[in-house]
């Protein structure tokens, strides 16, 4: 939110710096019923990478060109203003919209292809909220199933796999986090729920090391009458994890935690 504010400020400002100097000219363009001349202007405005006065004109434009064969060409440079000038919440909102109102027309493509490397561009470092990230993943896997055989589709794909990468290192700290604040019960669901969702993540032998303590710490953690099948599943992990890494670093640890498991799990059968 702040960082739209900080936007909106900023071209405002701009907006006064630009037009400061010629204001009455180019107010009168835009209050010129010409509407051949605004048109042709917008486009100059645009072409020279003037994209403030182009959105200007083009924004009082879209209502005058409606159902004519300049409509179609009006919306989609309108949405480029706003993604040259970095307002990317913005285009992707007006490119999207475009994509579905002229489903077929010339512009469709790569206004769809737009409209999801708006959200790619505002996709934030991965400690931040990653509803734009997830956003973006959205937008390009649309793209992929709308064009599957234009040339955008590979680096669509590689633009995933880098985004899902991202939310697997947001998830994997988060994992992380709530192990270091002993909410372990927290921490084994967050570890467990990142081998469902990046199943081929590089990560899977110390996930699946991060499993068993956090399991081991959270038994520890529970009233006398849920331990004993807290304990079996951390002992059942365990073993599934010698099986699979039998040559881990971490193997002797496993095994001191199997062992201390099945010895909590007799000791609570025999006294209770």
């Amino acid at each position: 939110m702040l960082k739209q504010r900080g936007l909106f400020i900023s071209i405002f400002f701009t907006a006064i710096l630009l037009f400061s100097g010629c204001k009455s000219k180019f107010e009168k363009l835009r209050l010129s019923n010409d509407k051949d001349l605004k048109l042709n202007k917008a486009f100059e405005f645009y072409e020279k990478g003037e994209y403030l006065k182009a959105q200007y004109l083009l924004e009082d434009l879209i209502g005058a060109v409606r159902m004519t064969k300049d409509a179609e060409k009006v919306y989609f440079y309108y949405a480029y203003t706003h993604y040259h000038l970095n307002n990317f919440s913005f285009a992707s909102y007006y490119f999207k919209k475009f994509s579905e109102t002229y489903p077929t027309g010339q512009y469709a493509e790569e206004a769809l292809f737009k409209s999801a490397d708006s959200f790619y561009k505002l996709s934030p470092n991965y400690r931040l909220t990653q509803e734009d990230t997830e956003s973006a993943i959205e937008g390009l896997q649309i793209f992929i199933n709308t064009y599957p055989y234009s040339e955008k589709v590979t680096d669509c794909n590689k633009r995933i796999d880098e985004l899902r990468s991202k939310l697997e290192l947001k998830a994997f700290d988060s994992a992380k986090g709530y192990f270091k604040r002993k909410r372990y019960k927290a921490s084994a669901y967050t570890f467990g729920n990142l081998l469902i969702n990046y199943p081929d993540t590089k990560e899977g032998e110390f996930i699946r090391y991060m499993v068993i303590k956090s399991t081991f710490k959270y038994a520890q953690q529970s009233i006398l009458s849920k331990q004993v099948e807290r304990f079996e599943e951390t002992a059942t992990l365990s073993q599934k994890f010698k099986k699979k890494y039998s040559n881990s670093k971490f193997i002797k640890e496993v095994e001191s935690i199997q062992e201390t498991a099945n010895n909590k799990i007799k000791k609570i059968r025999n006294e209770y």
